[in-house]
């Protein structure tokens, strides 16, 4: 059974929009990937500002062919980030060009990855968006296990671009991709 993968992509340092745009259209070109399932708006972050701007974030909702293990889509995450100008930092220094985490899957229920926090603010507020069920209802339990409500949540962040443009913007990618490989048989 194919599975969603459930995806934060975040760039704090150069084209910040345009990085994330790119890879996210990367990301669904893997041949692993099976069809979009979601994506929220493209989100500024007051929080977490660098080099006189705030990081950008986006959420997907990316279905997978049942095949495809966490360790190797996390190794495509690297190849794209290292395609951007990421470098592996263990300190984790900041700013990067690019930085793609897998913070979850959906099969039987939402599998959150241990070491990202769904409670975050900026992971909440992006996974919030995406328009799948099962998911709504395991961050219903995440805000009331935690006592906040969603929707005072949102403070320090900003839309950039509409969850409808970004998949326009897929779709169209998509669209050229197809094209220019018909093209080239």
């Amino acid at each position: 059974m194919n599975w969603i993968a459930l995806i934060c992509l975040g760039a704090s340092d150069g084209a910040r929009v345009e990085n994330l745009l790119d890879s996210a259209t990367q990301l669904l070109a893997l041949p692993q990937a099976r069809a979009l399932r979601g994506c929220s708006e493209l989100f500024g972050d007051r929080h977490r500002p660098h080099r006189g701007g705030a990081t950008v974030n986006l959420m997907l909702a990316l279905e997978v062919e049942a095949g495809l293990t966490i360790e190797a889509l996390e190794r495509e995450f690297k190849r794209i980030e290292a395609a951007f100008g990421r470098q592996r930092d263990p300190r984790r220094a900041m700013p990067v060009p690019l930085d793609i985490d897998l913070l979850g899957r959906i099969g039987d229920g939402v599998q959150w990855q241990p070491r990202y926090d769904p409670g975050r603010a900026y992971l909440y507020h992006g996974l919030q968006q995406l328009p799948l069920p099962v998911l709504q209802r395991e961050l219903d339990r995440v805000s009331a296990q935690r006592g906040f409500a969603p929707e005072q949540n949102a403070s320090g962040f900003y839309g950039l671009a509409s969850a409808a443009f970004v998949e326009r913007y897929l779709a169209a990618s998509a669209t050229r991709r197809s094209m220019q490989t018909e093209m080239q048989r």
